[in-house]
């Protein structure tokens, strides 16, 4: 539990004396002494010339009459108090009147001491009317009109003569004491039995209060606290270092909520994944933290909406007494008083304070809920909760207190000066009491400051300085609030219920309206399971931290745009038709309206890809999805570049930059840019229309511009391909004209032999059909095989060869192992069964005629051994299968063999056909 700010321990912490700031303390003290001297230099430079005047001695006579009229009027509240406006004015009227002649006879007397002085070199050191001058003369004003005001404030501050004159005259006069126990009297008649109605109004409903907070804590025990749980899950050990280096058995004193129950296994489960993705990856640790920040965020918005209702429930049961209070004292203001008696107007006055006291402190609880933890809509502890509430009673029950004294006092003949000292008295005290809750609070929150800033290095210095100067600076600021008010201030009162009322009006409104819109984003940005969030949900929860910050920045300048025009500057003309207020809110909203639409179209494009994308992968259409993410770079490229392009040009044109040039030299630059590169833009036309309709991916086996390999990469400009011997291609995309893809689904696997003319044909289509079959139902080749083997049938016959086709249809990436596979097992087969391929190569013998006819004539032995000689049974085959062949194929034979080329007798040179 924390401590609360009140406790000893506490006490002790926070009033250590800091060395650093004993200089600041010494220049707050100068400056301090500096003001008072500058404020009272000009009431002494008023007395001098004042000192001379002598008074106006006469005699006036006084009649009985006179005497009787007088006391009459100072009997009479109200003519007195003519009487004392009336005096007043002439008095400052005559104070208005005097100052000139004196002025001037101290110019006058002084002018030729200032003529012959030293002081006389000072002004001929500027030049007249120079900037240093005007500046010299400014300061000099402002300085007067300083010391003016601080004049007139002490003299109102010290003022006791005329509340000690009103006191006095109280307690003398019997009138005036009658009239004060009357008062008395009517106040206790009239306040004590609606006090003691409100009393017993609050008793009653105080089970009511209880019920609603208890339904809250159960439902809290079954549902814990999101909030809560992911703050403390979220604790790292750099936040929890500062905590380890406290002194042991100190408490913690930093406003910060604690849990109060168990924290939920699935809280545990999440937080255990994010530290094993931090170790695995810290890229993805550092984006799980910020997703767990927003969730932590999203949580706490969304519960205090949750609380929000019971929240206003509660503060309407707590206005019900008040409101008893109210009617209870109207009905007996009319009972004992009458209109415009000074009964009247001292109830009226303490009712009204009353009820803004009671309203103060009861929107106090609604935030803080001391009593019920569950129905706070503040985060911050219990112990905080209570401390803060009791300083909110404290210093409205002493500045309201103040007021009423001050109210029934001017009721009972006070004048106007002394009740507005009274009141500004009265608020003296009240920033006093601030300005002590302020330097209660300094260590814890300098702490935290320490603790926030401990992540940045570079701040150290900055930070130590703001957590040890935070408290001293806004606690004179806040002193420094109650002097300007204090010293330029008409009708007190009044104005200060309205800046007060506006001012609690419209924080609380700001309070609430962040709760509702933050509430509102957290239930529409926030899954319940995981397995719930839709693709447009993950896109959507990118933009949930920046919204929500957009969101808190809106409401934070419309607050003090609000406060602004409470406390009396006029914003509502700052920004009415004409204005540049006006003009700069209207190019604001049409720059957000155009970055809104920018980014709705962004993203309805992107979730638009991404569900195709998931669409195809699903149903196994990897091919399509494959090309989608080839071009989505791409695509997202173009998109970016023109919604940028909008969203830019129409910002400058709202905020007053002529667009036209701009517009025309993009124009010419595009103009000369498209004619100086035709090529490179036919190659960026040619790639994406080529990749659009899905021409090839990498990976395929393509033939383009004259070469063929494995498509390695694609860009929207060129393509490389692999050749089959290593080599790399880059082809530009302009220099295709016709792309052979073999990766499209379907690689027939072509059958194509030739057997020798006089084969069994029936037997090898058989066989082929038969080597299809098995090979089919291979476990190995099965799976790249579409269909049977189709025989087409006997596609050419020559008189030496016939020639057999058919196919199998395959996948394409099979196609070449089965089509190679099958021409194996033909290999095979056919020499198992006999079947003879056809070769295709041709033998041929020639021979020289002359050179057999000379031997033959000449005697030789051999001539009787080559005429009885058989033919050769090459030869024979050979004259066989030129038979056998066409006649358009037959090379004419020589008559006379004997002898030719290849015989021992004429070894010549074969043919080139051979």
């Amino acid at each position: 539990m924390v401590t609360p700010p009140n406790h000893p321990v506490f006490r002790h912490n926070v009033r250590p004396r800091y060395p650093a700031l004993h200089p600041m303390r010494k220049l707050f003290h100068v400056w301090l002494l500096l003001f008072f001297v500058i404020g009272a230099a000009p009431t002494v430079a008023a007395a001098a010339p004042a000192a001379p005047a002598t008074p106006v001695s006469g005699s006036a006579s006084l009649t009985p009459q006179q005497a009787r009229d007088a006391l009459a009027v100072l009997n009479d509240p109200k003519r007195r108090a003519q009487v004392a406006d009336t005096l007043q004015a002439i008095a400052a009227a005559g104070a208005l009147s005097a100052p000139p002649v004196a002025a001037s006879a101290a110019a006058a007397a002084s002018a030729p001491a200032a003529a012959s002085g030293p002081a006389a070199l000072v002004p001929d050191a500027f030049k007249s009317n120079g900037l240093a001058s005007q500046m010299a003369r400014q300061g000099a004003h402002w300085a007067m009109h300083l010391g003016k005001s601080l004049r007139g404030s002490l003299a109102a501050l010290l003022d006791v003569t005329s509340v000690r004159a009103w006191w006095n005259w109280q307690l003398t006069s019997p009138h005036a004491r009658a009239l004060l126990i009357n008062v008395l009297w009517t106040l206790l008649a009239a306040l004590v039995p609606a006090l003691v109605v409100e009393w017993l109004a609050r008793r009653l409903l105080r089970r009511a209060y209880l019920a609603i907070a208890a339904r809250r804590e159960r439902n809290d025990q079954d549902e814990f606290n999101g909030d809560d749980a992911q703050a403390t899950q979220a604790t790292t050990p750099a936040d929890t270092a500062p905590h380890a280096a406290q002194t042991p058995g100190a408490a913690p004193t930093l406003p910060l909520p604690l849990p109060t129950g168990p924290v939920p296994p699935v809280l545990e489960a999440e937080v255990q994944a994010v530290s094993t993705a931090a170790v695995a990856d810290p890229a993805s640790a550092e984006d799980r933290v910020i997703e767990a920040q927003g969730k932590r965020k999203a949580t706490h918005h969304w519960t205090l909406l949750q609380r929000l209702p019971r929240a206003l429930l509660i503060t309407a049961l707590r206005l019900l007494p008040l409101a008893v209070f109210v009617g209870a004292a109207s009905a007996l203001i009319s009972v004992f008083t009458t209109n415009g008696t000074p009964q009247d107007r001292a109830l009226d006055s303490l009712i009204d304070i009353y009820v803004l006291c009671r309203v103060i402190v009861i929107i106090g609880d609604f935030f803080l809920q001391p009593t019920a933890p569950r129905l706070r809509l503040l985060r911050m502890g219990d112990a905080w909760a209570v401390f803060v509430q009791r300083w909110i009673v404290r210093i409205v029950g002493v500045v309201g207190a103040g007021v009423a004294l001050a109210e029934v006092a001017q009721s009972l003949g006070l004048n106007d000066a002394a009740h507005l000292a009274l009141l500004k008295v009265v608020a003296l005290a009240g920033h006093v009491m601030i300005s002590i809750l302020i330097l209660q609070c300094a260590r814890p929150v300098g702490d935290l400051i320490r603790q926030r800033f401990a992540k940045h290095d570079s701040l150290e210095m900055f930070t130590n300085a703001l957590a040890d100067a935070w408290a001293w600076f806004t606690a004179a600021i806040v002193m420094a609030l109650w002097f300007v008010w204090a010293f330029d201030v008409q009708n007190g009162y009044h104005a200060l219920l309205h800046v007060g009322g506006w001012t609690v009006a419209i924080l609380v409104g700001a309070r609430l309206a962040s709760i509702v819109i933050f509430g509102a984003l957290a239930r529409l940005f926030q899954a319940q399971d995981e397995s719930e969030k839709s693709l447009v949900h993950q896109h959507a929860y990118r933009y949930y931290p920046l919204l929500r910050r957009v969101i808190g920045w809106v409401i934070g300048v419309v607050t003090a745009l609000g406060l602004l025009q409470a406390w009396g500057a006029d914003v509502v003309d700052l920004f009415s038709a004409g204005t540049i207020g006006h003009r700069f809110a209207s190019a604001l909203a049409t720059i957000g309206v155009a970055a809104i639409i920018a980014l709705i179209v962004w993203e309805i494009v992107n979730v638009s890809v991404e569900r195709r994308l998931d669409r195809w992968t699903t149903s196994g259409d990897l091919v399509r999805a494959a090309r989608l993410r080839t071009l989505l770079p791409m695509l997202r490229s173009a998109l970016f570049c023109v919604i940028a392009l909008v969203v830019v040009l129409t910002g400058l044109s709202e905020l007053g930059v002529n667009i036209g040039p701009l517009l025309a030299g993009a124009s010419i630059f595009g103009v000369a840019l498209g004619f100086g590169s035709q090529k490179l833009v036919q190659d960026f036309i040619t790639g994406i229309f080529l990749l659009m309709e899905n021409a090839m991916q990498v990976g395929d086996w393509v033939t383009l511009a004259g070469v063929s390999g494995t498509v390695e990469y694609l860009s929207i400009r060129t393509v490389r391909l692999r050749g089959s011997d290593g080599s790399l291609f880059t082809v530009p995309f302009s220099s295709v004209s016709t792309v052979n893809n073999t990766n499209r689904g379907l690689g027939n696997a072509a059958v194509r032999v030739n057997i020798v003319f006089g084969q069994d044909v029936d037997l090898a289509i058989n066989t082929l059909k038969e080597i299809g079959a098995a090979l089919r139902e291979d476990e190995k080749f099965q799976a790249g095989i579409l269909s049977d083997f189709a025989f087409w049938g006997v596609d050419a016959v020559d008189g030496s060869a016939v020639t057999l086709a058919g196919q199998m249809q395959c996948r394409d990436t099979a196609r070449w192992g089965v089509q190679r596979e099958f021409n194996r097992r033909i290999v095979d087969r056919f020499r198992e069964l006999g079947i003879e391929i056809a070769n295709p190569q041709r033998n041929l013998l020639t021979w020289d005629a002359g050179s057999v006819v000379a031997k033959v004539e000449g005697g030789g032995s051999s001539g009787p051994a080559l005429r009885d000689a058989p033919v050769d049974d090459a030869a024979s085959s050979a004259a066989s299968r030129q038979g056998d062949a066409p006649v358009e194929d037959q090379i004419p034979v020589d008559p006379k063999p004997a002898g030719g080329p290849g015989t021992p007798g004429n070894p010549g040179t074969p043919s080139p056909h051979a």
